[in-house]
């Protein structure tokens, strides 16, 4: 008998998503996960209140064309130097070293502290026109350079 193949994003296979998930599961206040996934990916959502800031409504999704590469999108105020133009945040380098950027095997739990984070990060580049930490000029920066 041959083994069994699996095949498909990892959000497919039961034993995949609980390992990515692990103790977010547990742990984290608010985190609706989803029961399978869509035909477009998969979505968790997520309410959370980071220190000093209001509550936001968090929407992860990984999509099927880039299954291990979330699109985060937070409600509230969305001017922010740290967004994409479809309003997604921009939490990280894509070419930092890994250890200077979430990648898939850190877990749906570190990813939700660095989306924590960065809401704080906009709520205080909000409050005083600084933004807290190292950053990485943008696209649009390097067009005005």
């Amino acid at each position: 008998m041959y083994p069994r193949r699996s095949s498909g994003p990892w959000y497919g296979r039961l034993a995949d998503r609980l390992r990515f998930e692990g103790n977010a599961r547990r742990h984290v206040v608010g985190l609706q996960v989803p029961r399978r996934a869509r035909r477009g990916g998969v979505r968790y959502r997520w309410c959370v209140t980071p220190p000093g800031c209001e509550r936001r409504q968090v929407r992860i999704e990984f999509p099927v064309i880039a299954p291990r590469h979330p699109r985060v999108y937070a409600d509230g105020p969305a001017d922010s130097p740290h967004r994409y133009d479809d309003g997604s945040l921009c939490m990280w380098y894509p070419r930092d070293p890994l250890d200077r950027r979430w990648v898939f095997d850190d877990g749906l739990l570190a990813l939700l502290g660095q989306v924590a984070a960065h809401l704080v990060k906009e709520h205080i580049w909000r409050a005083t026109g600084r933004w807290p930490g190292e950053e990485v000029p943008h696209a649009d920066d390097a067009k005005a350079a």
